[in-house]
């Protein structure tokens, strides 16, 4: 039998947000990758990744909850077909790129990444606890990078104006108008 040191709780927070205004606060971009070695933990090598500190500005959800509370995440660089490290397109990070950027950085082989350009860097995602890849959950929360949008967009994509909407009795009425009786 294995003996197992238990958590005593405490360190980064498991934040279960559906919706919220995010801030990154601070960043770094490490471009190799680098043997590291946890006080508490087995070692391992560290994947080149864009690490974020990012603060909760706002619970979209549920206003008030959460909101100034910093966790981090990171944003792995991924392997090619010629086995260099890639901002990938269609990756957790190259979908904060497309965020930060837009699409077209992706095709236009003058764009540069520039770290600075996250920092104070505004969005909305979900964030969600972190778990291991057997879905047992770990100390800590992450982006639900498939939910990045921009500030805005919601508000953008809405109509000006919105048409009022028909209520249940006039759709169903619209449904059964065409069968005869």
């Amino acid at each position: 039998m294995v003996k197992v040191k238990k958590s005593a709780g405490g360190g980064a927070p498991s934040l279960d947000i559906l919706a919220a205004r995010l801030k990154i606060v601070e960043t770094e971009l490490t471009l190799e990758e680098k043997e590291v070695a946890p006080e508490n933990g087995q070692p391992f090598t560290a994947e080149p990744n864009f690490n974020c500190k990012i603060e909760v500005v706002k619970n979209i959800v549920e206003p008030g909850v959460h909101e100034g509370v910093t966790f981090f995440d990171r944003f792995k660089l991924k392997k090619d077909r010629n086995d260099d490290w890639t901002f990938a397109k269609y990756s957790k990070l190259g979908n904060l790129i497309n965020v930060r950027y837009g699409v077209e950085w992706h095709d236009d082989p003058d764009a540069e990444f520039v770290e600075g350009d996250f920092e104070d860097f505004e969005f909305i995602a979900q964030v969600e606890p972190k778990t291991d890849p057997k879905g047992n959950p770990l100390t800590g929360s992450v982006l639900n990078w498939k939910s990045m949008r921009k500030v805005g967009a919601a508000q953008e994509e809405a109509p000006e104006e919105k048409a009022e909407a028909p209520t249940a009795e006039a759709e169903e009425d619209a449904d059964f108008q065409d069968i005869p009786f």
